[in-house]
């Protein structure tokens, strides 16, 4: 009977790997239900089911696990965002159904995650700093969508960059809402207002010439 090379063990480096990305989603978690203020240290580390030593080894404090766990979120939401931009550019996307997706971002885990950290960061400037770095990554990925939905609508490119930026503004302001407003008829009136507007703005555009609408499938 021929017997099949065992396999190998996992190597130092990789079983560091799965303990900072145990204590990483200890942090997401405890961000999420208790907040950054509420959070320390030992709370992760015991959420992880590590010892506080442990932690240190591979993270010197509290904030360079919140940066880690930015970082995670972020890049999870940023891998979103890139898919639809590959559903606008096959034309399965319209303008009205890529704000409703990030409104489900802006008004879930997270926004939330992210409204701890930038509160967090307000008074901490080593947050700060490291926070507003890697929010480029995101907004480098909502702008690249944004020019491609209105490259043909006539608008110059400051009103589209201050079309996007209002946009973002509202979708957070209801963010921030919805932590003392369960209401979901009133954020949907409001996404309709905001559309009417861009629509709007849109037609209102000199040589305007978006892409005619698709049809929706007949049911």
């Amino acid at each position: 009977m021929e017997h099949l090379p065992a396999r190998p063990g996992r190597t130092q480096e990789d079983r560091s790997a799965a303990t900072r990305a145990s204590l990483v989603q200890a942090t997401l978690s405890l961000l999420l239900s208790k907040g950054y203020a509420a959070t320390t240290a030992v709370d992760i580390a015991a959420h992880a089911g590590m010892t506080r030593g442990a932690l240190n080894h591979h993270f010197a404090s509290k904030d360079e696990l919140v940066i880690a766990a930015f970082d995670l979120h972020l890049a999870l939401v940023t891998t979103d965002i890139r898919s639809y931009a590959g559903l606008v550019s096959a034309g399965a996307l319209s303008l009205n159904d890529f704000i409703d997706r990030v409104w489900t971002i802006m008004s879930g885990r997270f926004f939330m995650l992210t409204l701890e950290e930038i509160t967090a960061a307000r008074h901490n400037d080593y947050l700060r700093v490291q926070l507003a770095g890697r929010t480029r990554i995101f907004h480098d990925a909502l702008d690249g969508i944004w020019n491609h939905f209105f490259a043909q609508t006539g608008l110059a490119g400051a009103e589209i960059e201050v079309m996007l930026n209002a946009t973002l503004c509202l979708l957070r302001g209801m963010g921030v809402q919805t932590v003392l407003r369960d209401d979901p008829v009133y954020y949907r009136r409001l996404l309709q207002f905001w559309k009417t507007v861009m629509a709007e703005q849109i037609a209102a555009a000199p040589h305007a010439a978006m892409k005619p609408p698709r049809k929706e499938p007949r049911r």
